[in-house]
């Protein structure tokens, strides 16, 4: 487990969200707000997370589309070395879903979840978190296999966003990568007053507490 930390300062005009994302290539190019909360000028926000929490999630969504917010309804720990699959089924007469019977789905390093013949159209979304909180989603259907491939890379933006929103990535301006170099756990990004970032490696900071 490595735990990570990113420092974001609004340094442009306006107030506006700062957010950090995960890997932002997701279904019809939608993205989630993994991580954001509103900074006015002059002010920053701080993260930290522990990158190898990872876990399944699902959460009532109805069809996913710009602007909904991704509240998990359940969370279940997950781990790609092994047990890294697990099923998505609906319980109509109780009318909720549930993530169950955890096993190994699939090759080591991805993390697969089933989702049953019971599932709704439209009705449900499903994915990954880290740190407790979902970063990739997908619309839930039935008898489907989706197959979530990690490949660890933080990218931030700044918006009207509120944490776990799902969003159009042509609805912000382009991600800027946020790139851990070997040995660095904590970075610190600006928002400048041209509103592009400014990312510097915090070399003497650990990454141990969150603000």
């Amino acid at each position: 487990m490595t735990q990570r930390q990113i420092t974001l300062i609004n340094n442009s005009t306006m107030p506006t969200a700062l957010a950090v994302l995960q890997n932002p290539t997701g279904q019809n190019d939608l993205a989630v707000a993994w991580l954001a909360k509103y900074a006015y000028p002059g002010t920053q926000v701080r993260f930290t997370w522990d990158d190898a929490d990872l876990s399944f999630v699902w959460a009532g969504t109805g069809q996913l589309s710009p602007g909904i917010v991704v509240d998990a309804s359940q969370i279940v720990p997950a781990n790609p070395s092994e047990h890294n699959g697990i099923t998505l089924s609906y319980d109509a007469p109780n009318r909720t879903f549930l993530l169950h019977d955890p096993a190994d789905g699939g090759p080591p390093g991805s993390l697969f979840v089933r989702q049953d013949a019971t599932i709704p159209m439209n009705a449900v979304a499903t994915g990954i978190g880290m740190a407790g909180k979902p970063c990739t989603v997908v619309q839930a259907m039935p008898n489907m296999i989706t197959t979530f491939t990690l490949r660890p890379g933080y990218f931030l933006c700044f918006g009207n966003l509120v944490q776990g929103q799902v969003f159009d990535l042509f609805s912000v301006p382009q991600p800027q990568p946020a790139e851990f170099p070997p040995n660095v756990y904590a970075l610190t990004a600006t928002l400048g007053p041209d509103n592009q970032w400014t990312v510097v490696s915090d070399i003497l900071t650990t990454a141990d507490s969150d603000a």
